[in-house]
């Protein structure tokens, strides 16, 4: 679904450990704890051969490792900081969808009513939809990624008001279906509802009660502070992505600028009921609404609360989000009940250092978190009813039965690719030598008249003519 030409004036260490910085007493920061965390972050930056990156350790009410490693242009020798700006793709949604619940605090909107309330000119279809669905991707949206596009803020309305009901996956309510227009939609109603642009109304909200004074969702704002490019990764190596991708009816879903510093003054908030340096940031109880899962995954082992995927792993809860866009990545991962947390961000396509994260959080728990299992889905079907197409926005899958009880997969323009069911509901796609290399289950939706193969992310519904 989604290049860098050699540094020639920049050592190793240049490249991996520049510009490290701890914002904790100087006998901390030999602390064990946090060493191992710079360690792991440069191990796993250097593996994606990723330009940059910028880590912050959150516990309790503050800050115990914040860290800049490597350069913010692999055609430059600015090193990463802190305070480094990069764009933290769709870990972005956390951010929005605190908006929509401080409007919802302050009476301007209501999450329950449908946005046909606030937002004008939408197709009839697209008026009943709540923030509360949209915001948990249970709105029936399809899936779309983020590309280039218009600059100006009139591009939002202009966007959606031209969408027709066709770009609905399946019914209200029906299955949990993850979805970048689904938010660009909620962004839309937030700013008819404010009566602001959807950039200023976050601002407004959060960013600027938060003290995320240099975050924002306008690049040409973000390029006045010091700003870590985009950059591709391929065999050729690193290189900058020009021309720089942006798309402003996207920003809702994935287009947040920000830094370690700031997003973990975000973090703080979430992981204290709101509260950041003893003042209240975000209205009280807005938190754990956002933490709490109000839409179930089909193998019922994550959820989605408000802009944030919230999972247990046995007795643990770990709520968390990941992103990337054209040439950067990001993930904050966190245990609301240890009041620990982590956001690790690069300027790599695909840089979600995950690894990093999770074992952070280990090691600030001081033991290893327990495997996350699921129930599976609630009722088996039989292999017969997985051959059909299936489709999610402008994506098609195609299922078809093949000899001796073995399936034929591809997806879109694709090749076919082997496949095989394996119980319950699951069909795993498989490589040329029998490998598996990806898996869909076969899932009914709430009301039980639709059928979907999904991936745990996206669901693909079937169609049945």
């Amino acid at each position: 679904m989604r290049r860098h030409p050699q540094l020639r004036s920049a050592p190793l260490a240049l490249l991996l450990a520049i510009a490290v910085v701890a914002l904790v007493p100087k006998a901390r920061a030999q602390d064990a704890t946090v060493d191992s965390i710079r360690v792991m972050v440069e191990g796993e930056m250097a593996a994606l051969r990723a330009p940059g990156a910028a880590v912050a350790v959150v516990r309790g009410d503050r800050v115990v490792l914040e860290a800049g490693f490597g350069v913010a242009s692999a055609e430059a020798v600015e090193p990463v900081t802190p305070l480094t700006l990069f764009r933290i793709g769709s870990t972005s949604k956390m951010v929005s969808a605190a908006a929509a619940l401080v409007l919802e605090h302050e009476g301007t909107l209501k999450l329950g009513d449908p946005i046909g309330r606030y937002a004008r000119g939408l197709a009839p279809a697209l008026q009943a939809p709540s923030l509360h669905l949209l915001l948990t991707h249970r709105a029936g949206f399809w899936q779309e990624a983020a590309g280039n596009g218009l600059h100006d803020d009139a591009a939002l309305g202009a966007r959606v008001r031209g969408w027709t009901g066709d770009r609905i996956v399946g019914p209200l309510d029906d299955i949990y279906s993850y979805s970048g227009p689904g938010y660009w939609l909620a962004g839309y109603a937030i700013e008819e509802a404010t009566g602001v642009s959807f950039a200023d109304a976050v601002a407004q909200r959060v960013l600027r009660p938060a003290g995320m004074t240099r975050s924002t969702f306008r690049p040409l704002e973000a390029m006045t502070w010091p700003m870590a490019q985009d950059h591709r990764v391929d065999s050729a190596g690193a290189r900058v992505v020009r021309p720089y991708p942006d798309d402003i009816t996207t920003w809702a879903s994935g287009s947040l600028f920000s830094s370690a510093r700031e997003m973990a003054r975000f973090m703080i908030a979430l992981l204290n009921d709101g509260v950041v340096d003893g003042a209240r940031v975000l209205p009280a109880g807005i938190a754990e609404r956002m933490m709490t899962a109000h839409a179930q995954t089909p193998d019922a082992f994550c959820g989605y609360g408000y802009g944030l995927s919230v999972c247990r792993n046995g007795n643990v809860r770990v709520v968390s989000h990941a992103g990337f866009r054209g040439g950067s990545g990001s993930i904050v991962m966190m245990i609301p009940e240890e009041r620990v947390g982590v956001v690790i961000i690069t300027n790599r396509n695909g840089g979600i250092m995950g690894r990093s994260a999770g074992r952070a959080l280990e090691l600030l728990l001081g033991r290893s978190l327990p495997s996350g299992q699921g129930s599976g889905p609630p009722a088996a079907m039989a292999p017969a009813r997985f051959p059909g197409i299936y489709v999610n926005g402008t994506d098609t899958i195609r299922v078809a039965a093949g000899a001796g009880g073995a399936f034929r997969f591809s997806y879109a323009a694709g090749p076919e690719q082997p496949a095989r069911f394996t119980a319950p509901n699951v069909l795993e796609i498989l490589a040329v030598d029998g490998t598996s290399v990806g898996r869909f289950m076969l899932v009914r939706g709430r009301t039980g008249a639709e059928l979907y193969l999904h991936d745990g992310l996206g669901a693909y519904r079937k169609r049945t003519r």
